[in-house]
């Protein structure tokens, strides 16, 4: 994943260069990293989510079982559902690498004098997208179907010249199409998420917070009942927060549009990137809570 992501920096600074006219150093590679802080912060919301989503039903199971002893049959009910949620982040995951794939090929595209290779290989990869893209649609995650059919033709940048226009006037739609069903599952994890850290929150609070505090003994480590305390009165706080950053990073659709039509400005770039900055911070403040 690494290394898709090193060459998907690689290729934006090299269609900023060929689409955007003379621009500096400093804006190729603020818009290089807009693409490849959106599939690295991609990657580490799904990663994020499948744990959060693990967690939660690890925590109903416990809850349900203080109340009546639960059989094999109950965990496998609630084990299934988490398998077909992974199994759709696990698509997912690898929607957003073929997406990386695709940038890629554009690169060889305006930069080689015999693209048929790479023509071939975007065939390929599109393919490929299509067929994820359909089963993603089909998911629980995609709440309102109808929005990846309004997607209209774009007109294509004029300084956008040779086979990588041919290819953008091809299949600019599609691409259109997948990101905007990104988009629409990112909201609708980023909603999931903030309500499994709640409920991981309560069920918490109750067994390490609570419980303890009601016991007849007194709490023998008491300063770390109050850190406990303290970073579980928190938690519910940063579900929220990376709700709203997984849901901003969608927009990511508007910048690959913004760029399609050589309307994308330095300010749009710097904004996204600070979008995907503050996603990050928040993913490593969960690791050290963890």
């Amino acid at each position: 994943m690494k290394k898709t992501l090193h060459k998907t920096i690689f290729v934006f600074a090299m269609i900023a260069t060929l689409t955007t006219g003379c621009r500096s150093t400093d804006e190729y590679k603020k818009f290089a990293n807009a693409g490849s802080g959106y599939a690295n912060a991609v990657d580490k919301l799904l990663d994020a989510a499948g744990d959060i989503r693990i967690d939660t039903t690890s925590e109903q199971l416990l809850r349900n079982d203080r109340i009546l002893n639960l059989t094999v049959d109950d965990y496998k009910k609630l084990a299934d559902s988490d398998d077909e949620r992974l199994e759709v982040i696990r698509k997912l995951r690898k929607h957003n690498k073929l997406l990386s794939n695709y940038f890629q090929l554009l690169n060889e595209l305006a930069t080689s004098d015999a693209p048929t290779r790479a023509q071939g290989e975007i065939a390929g990869v599109v393919d490929n997208l299509n067929t994820i893209g359909n089963q993603l649609k089909g998911s629980d995650l995609i709440t309102n179907p109808g929005l990846v059919q309004g997607i209209g033709n774009l007109v294509v940048s004029s300084q956008i010249r040779g086979a990588l226009r041919d290819e953008l006037e091809k299949r600019h739609r599609t691409i259109l199409l997948e990101l905007t069903i990104q988009k629409e599952m990112l909201k609708f994890l980023g909603d999931s998420i903030a309500q499994d850290v709640k409920l991981i929150r309560i069920a918490r609070e109750e067994r390490f917070v609570i419980r303890p505090l009601i016991q007849d003994t007194t709490i023998s480590d008491e300063d770390t009942w109050i850190e406990t305390r303290r970073n579980l009165l928190k938690m519910e706080k940063r579900g929220q927060e990376l709700q709203f950053a997984s849901q901003t990073l969608g927009n990511y659709q508007e910048v690959f549009q913004a760029f399609y039509e050589g309307k994308l400005s330095l300010v749009r770039v710097n904004n996204f990137l600070q979008e995907v900055d503050d996603f990050l911070q928040i993913v490593e403040a969960d690791k050290k809570q963890s």
